[in-house]
């Protein structure tokens, strides 16, 4: 179907009328307009809503044209957007798997010459509509496959970016990286004969020991949050490095970013204190969690841990960190009769770290449900047994 007929003044401003309904109640009410799908006109709003909740401002207005859902889920959101860009500099980036083209928005701010491949030539030709709504002139949509193009062309980029669909051709989600499409891995001489500088885009399900396993030449990888969940992992490879990679975590935040760096040889051979609960308890927020740097975390930040798979950290003193913090009210065993002498709430805010059951078994068995001002941990502590720690939340 012509993308002229989405552009009609008349289905436009249906758009615009009905972004607030409910897409499945509006396609079986049905649409007045013949000649186009209803399916079509639900994309619309569906990506609409997207916009508004994800993407660029720039995105987020009519004229603006969007493909079938499963095309966004996979896509950036800005701020995620434009940290890759904060990664990347030069004069020329291909992007070989572009989608629905945020990542190449936003590396048209920093790269003088960027080139979309999207071999899906539907998204492509509304990539190329957009880009032109926006009046962008430094971006090339080329409706193919990336991989094909560079293998029939003698190119040379100061970067490549990848983002390897995470669906298989059953359609079914999938995060390992040889079950992905492309296979990083299988054309790695490709891309270097390329590039001397890749940027890959990974599922935050990824083990990040795998991925240096497999991707030996990672000389950064980042680990990227948005108000404490982990979107993605991002590798930059550098052509024949041979150097440990240096992790670097973010947590994005509305007014402020958290950070932590390391290097993975050295979390690997660093030591850690242990020790019963103190004063106060340390949760990292989750993209440290998520990379791994517990050893560090606690040396650069003077804490002791609870135990070796409990993620939380201890001190006397006071610390501000990436993370939460809480004061320490009392400790005790797990016992039951002890837990319901001292477990007198109705709500509160129940984590587990180490411990042998789940959040919803603990709510279960003694009654609390979410919610409150308290906050009950249940840990495995340095002398491996099981404990319940209730705090309050400290903000610094």
């Amino acid at each position: 179907m012509p993308l002229a007929y989405l552009l009609d003044k008349a289905v436009q401003a249906f758009i615009e009328n009905h972004l607030s309904d409910d897409p499945k109640q509006l396609a079986l009410k049905g649409i007045p307009f013949k000649n186009i799908p209803v399916s079509k006109i639900i994309d619309q709003i569906i990506g609409r809503k997207t916009a508004k909740a994800k993407f660029h401002t720039e995105f987020d207005r009519a004229g603006i044209l969007f493909p079938p859902k499963i095309h966004l889920e996979q896509t950036s959101s800005e701020q995620t957007a434009n940290y890759k860009a904060s990664l990347v500099s030069g004069t020329s980036l291909i992007d070989l798997t572009g989608g629905f083209g945020i990542d190449a928005y936003s590396f048209s701010k920093k790269i003088d010459r960027v080139i979309h491949c999207e071999k899906n030539t539907e998204l492509s030709e509304i990539v190329l509509h957009n880009l032109s709504q926006l009046r962008l002139a430094n971006i090339e949509c080329l409706p193919l496959d990336g991989i094909a193009f560079l293998k029939e062309n003698d190119v040379f980029f100061d970067w490549i970016f990848i983002d390897p669909s995470r669906r298989d051709t059953q359609k079914r989600k999938v995060f390992l990286m040889e079950d992905c499409e492309p296979d990083i891995s299988s054309n790695i001489d490709l891309l270097f004969s390329k590039t001397d500088q890749i940027l890959i885009k990974t599922s935050p399900l990824l083990d990040i020991s795998s991925g240096i396993r497999t991707l030996q030449s990672a000389s950064e990888i980042h680990v990227v949050a948005v108000d404490n969940e982990v979107k993605e992992l991002l590798w930059v490879l550098k052509k024949n490095n041979a150097i440990s990679p240096k992790i670097t975590t973010v947590n994005l935040k509305k007014n402020l970013t958290q950070s932590f760096s390391f290097i993975w040889h050295e979390e690997m051979t660093a030591s850690v204190d242990y020790s019963p609960v103190k004063k106060y308890l340390y949760e990292p927020n989750a993209a440290i969690m998520k990379s791994g740097g517990f050893k560090l975390f606690a040396k650069l930040y003077s804490l002791e841990k609870l135990h070796s798979n409990t993620h939380l950290y201890t001190s006397d003193d006071l610390k501000s960190i990436p993370g939460r913090c809480f004061k320490v009210l009392e400790t005790f065993p797990f016992d039951k009769k002890i837990i319901k002498e001292k477990l007198s709430y109705q709500k509160a805010n129940i984590s587990i770290r180490n411990f042998k059951m789940s959040v919803e078994e603990i709510r279960k068995k003694f009654g609390i449900s979410d919610g409150g001002d308290a906050y009950v941990f249940f840990v495995t502590n340095c002398l491996n047994k099981p404990e319940v720690l209730i705090c309050e939340k400290i903000t610094i």
